[in-house]
């Protein structure tokens, strides 16, 4: 079967815009545990300037695979996610990719950027740098490589908070540097808002944390997939992802 390694790749491709280093006290989800006591793949957590975490996420079930309600009750041998939490004293939105290794070949994904911010008043900050990602937001929405998802088959939460830029598609694995090559993009408008970006105060800070948090918390009891993660993994190592991330 066709190989993908999209943690790994967006890695690659930030360190060379952003110096990174390696943060303590995760290592224990270096090497993580399925609730049945098999291996469970890893997550790996990093830091730059301006950035509080990079995720690399490679999650690893059983080998058989662990069908998932809302991907078909198809087998998922796997999930990876890689994400960018920059410091919220900036105004920099997260910017995350998560999909399936499917059994089949499959690997169905979604990107988005988030925000701590209002995007609808802050319309000079989404003309400068959203509306000129607009090509390449439809390319890869349109793209022969990607069947798109429709929002109606998301969940009410996730259309609360999804930004102009999302997208959620299904491709398979032997177009993975399709994949790779919109990684690309959504890290070089990543990379272009995180070096114009000034250090705001203390207020827009916890603001900009506290809708965040929001958002996660959210996710953590409405995700479809963080649901099947918490039965895969258990509860205790599932409250650890969430802190990997946020």
């Amino acid at each position: 079967m066709n190989k993908i390694s999209v943690p790994q790749t967006c890695f690659d491709l930030l360190s060379k815009e952003v110096a990174l280093e390696r943060v303590a006290g995760f290592e224990g989800l270096e090497h993580l545990k399925l609730a049945n006591g098999e291996d469970g793949g890893s997550i790996q957590i990093y830091k730059g300037e301006g950035i509080e975490k990079v995720t690399l996420v490679d999650l690893e079930f059983n080998r058989g695979g662990v069908p998932f309600p809302h991907l078909k009750n198809e087998l998922a041998l796997g999930a990876q996610l890689f994400q960018i939490t920059p410091d919220f004293s900036y105004k920099i939105p997260i910017w995350g990719i998560n999909g399936h290794i499917m059994k089949n070949g499959d690997f169905p994904f979604d990107t988005d950027l988030s925000f701590g911010f209002d995007l609808v008043a802050d319309y000079e900050f989404t003309m400068e740098y959203l509306e000129p990602f607009n090509d390449v937001y439809k390319k890869y929405w349109n793209h022969p490589d990607f069947k798109r998802v429709h929002l109606d088959d998301t969940t009410t939460w996730v259309r609360s908070y999804i930004s102009p830029v999302f997208i959620m598609v299904e491709t398979t694995l032997d177009k993975a540097n399709t994949v790779y090559d919109l990684c690309s993009e959504f890290i070089k408008l990543w990379v272009r808002i995180w070096k114009e970006a000034e250090r705001k105060d203390e207020t827009f800070k916890e603001a900009q944390k506290r809708r965040i948090l929001s958002q996660y918390s959210g996710m953590q009891d409405t995700d479809r997939t963080a649901i099947m993660l918490k039965e895969i993994y258990g509860e205790e190592s599932f409250s650890e992802f969430f802190k990997a991330l946020i």
